[in-house]
């Protein structure tokens, strides 16, 4: 008889430990539902770049279009919000917490530009080190490379310019050259202290602006803009030596293994 009580016993232990259990879950739960959120804390990580989008702005916005959590109880919408303010083109990335306390945590990661374009639509806009499209706000500016002309694709914000249109291996579009330039150039120390602009010619060709001196630096099509650069390091740093740069009025790069410059 023992010996059968015994499991019988273990058991309804176990039945009442699981019963309990998930009773002071739903006790739980039942409590953080009901729980009015009365602090909302807002998280924004720009990188330790320029400053776009702030917390005050992410509260007024979410004031604006109803959705700020203060005042809701804690089984608030978070994909709402999360949406919402992933339609800003300064957002990269955004997640919503609600702790156990009724607290509402919003932490934003912010886009960083790495160029500021304007194309022949005379639109203006920036492209994030994501490859992501970002509007631009009068509020807040950055000093960039400048890059126009014969830019035709439109400002479609958010929109991700190094993720194909569709399935199908296609041409590089212009603003993804561009990207791939402004990049390059932004994190080269030299190139970066030097270029000041980026030139799209009627032919799709590059042309570079330096911040000092009246020459333009012709690419072409950059296809091998690396090879490209390293002979303009060359040049910058051997020719300066010997004569006077300002003297040049274009530098042209567009022919493999070869430095041509035009004087004025």
């Amino acid at each position: 008889m023992k010996k059968i009580i015994k499991p019988i016993l273990y058991l309804l232990s176990i039945l009442l430990f699981v019963s309990g259990t998930i009773w002071l879950l739903k006790f739980a739960h039942s409590r953080h539902s009901e729980r009015v959120c009365d602090v909302v804390r807002v998280f924004v990580d720009s990188g330790n770049g320029d400053v776009f989008i702030t917390e005050n702005e992410i509260i007024e916005k979410l004031f604006t279009s109803k959705l700020h959590p203060e005042g809701q109880t804690a089984n608030l919408n978070t994909y709402a919000i999360e949406n919402f303010l992933l339609q800003n083109s300064a957002i990269q990335n955004v997640s919503v917490f609600t702790q156990i306390s009724g607290e509402v945590d919003i932490r934003v990661l912010q886009r960083q530009p790495i160029a500021r374009i304007e194309n022949a639509r005379q639109q203006q806009f920036y492209i994030g080190a994501d490859g992501g499209l970002m509007a631009i706000n009068p509020n807040h500016t950055a000093r960039l490379i400048i890059v126009n002309g014969n830019i035709t694709e439109p400002f479609i914000p958010n929109k991700n310019i190094l993720k194909p249109a569709t399935s199908k291996v296609s041409e590089t579009s212009m603003l993804n050259k561009i990207y791939q330039l402004a990049t390059f150039i932004r994190n080269d120390e030299f190139l970066n202290a030097l270029i000041a602009q980026i030139y799209v010619n009627s032919k799709n060709e590059f042309e570079l602006v330096p911040k000092i001196g009246n020459q333009i630096i012709l690419l072409g099509s950059a296809e091998n803009y690396e090879d490209q650069f390293l002979r303009l390091y060359r040049f910058y740093h051997y020719a300066a030596r010997k004569v006077d740069i300002s003297t040049y009025r274009t530098i042209n790069l567009k022919y493999n293994n070869q430095v041509i410059g035009t004087r004025i």
